[in-house]
């Protein structure tokens, strides 16, 4: 977005995303890979449709998480957040739902259209492992309506962040660690580059269209992993229809990381403790 800048990261891996069953549908999932386990605090990223929903079918019922936080961000539709901590709220294209699951919650999420435009459901989910000291932290819920995400267009480039800071520009999602998400859309022959913290892991989401990374190519579906230098991110479009790609990065993960379907942990013991919590009804209850 800024023409001032020299020197740009090199790319380390270009991963593909693989199929995967999700609700009532499935989803393109780029995070976690077999060789990388996080970008940042960013662990998981899936990446559903663009298709046509039923009200009352489709979506995802009740389920818990632990040790994380999820973020739905949404590229067309509209959808409902319902969770045992008592929150709900609805969000529409532009917008994101960010939920702070630390000890442990239930929640669900189900279109609810009301135009036609709004049948065709369209977004990515992601998570955030949370630091040790937050894996307890009570649950909390952030409505980010698409008014809220700030836009600023440059050179070409539309920038979107969600939340963190990107190139000056500050996101309404308030963050537990030090982290971005941002929607760049790039004009054909066009090209974006923005400042990077050293400290920051920084990746790249082809959401649609073709993208130059430096040396590499990359197309819907695919995630750029960036090597960690203290240099610019920087990507162009290589195609004739524009480019959207979806920016995550932050300061690393604290690990070790324990996967355990919809928990992430620091140890065994804890992902334990969250299953038995679930079990016996801690988490909380949602009605479908």
């Amino acid at each position: 977005m800024t023409t001032t800048i020299q020197n740009a990261r090199a790319v380390e891996r270009v991963v593909k995303s693989q199929i995967a069953p999700v609700g009532t549908f499935t989803v393109r999932r780029a995070l976690p890979d077999r060789n990388r386990h996080s970008v940042g605090p960013w662990v998981f990223l899936d990446h559903f449709g663009p298709f046509e929903v039923t009200p009352g079918k489709d979506g995802v019922g009740a389920h818990p998480h632990a040790g994380i936080e999820t973020v739905t961000y949404l590229l067309s539709g509209r959808q409902e957040h319902r969770d045992s901590a008592g929150h709900v709220g609805i969000v529409a294209k532009g917008g994101a739902q960010w939920m702070t699951a630390g000890r442990g919650i239930v929640h669900a999420e189900r279109p609810r259209p009301t135009t036609a435009e709004e049948h065709t459901l369209h977004g990515i989910q992601l998570w955030t492992t949370l630091p040790r000291a937050l894996k307890q932290m009570a649950p909390r819920y952030q409505n980010l309506a698409a008014g809220s995400v700030p836009v600023v267009e440059r050179d070409g480039a539309t920038l979107r962040v969600v939340g963190g800071e990107m190139d000056g520009v500050k996101g309404p999602g308030e963050t537990l660690m030090p982290l971005v998400v941002a929607h760049v859309t790039v004009a054909p022959g066009r090209r974006f580059e923005a400042p990077a913290p050293a400290d920051f892991e920084m990746a790249a989401y082809v959401i649609a269209g073709q993208g130059r990374f430096g040396e590499e190519g990359a197309t819907a579906g695919e995630l750029v992993l960036w090597r960690n230098e203290d240099a610019s991110i920087e990507f162009a479009n290589a195609g004739d229809e524009p480019l959207e790609v979806l920016v995550i990065g932050g300061a690393p993960a604290e690990g070790p990381l324990v996967f355990h379907g919809p928990f992430v942990m620091n140890s065994v013991e804890q992902v334990r403790a969250a299953e038995i919590a679930y079990r016996t009804g801690r988490m909380g209850t949602l009605d479908e």
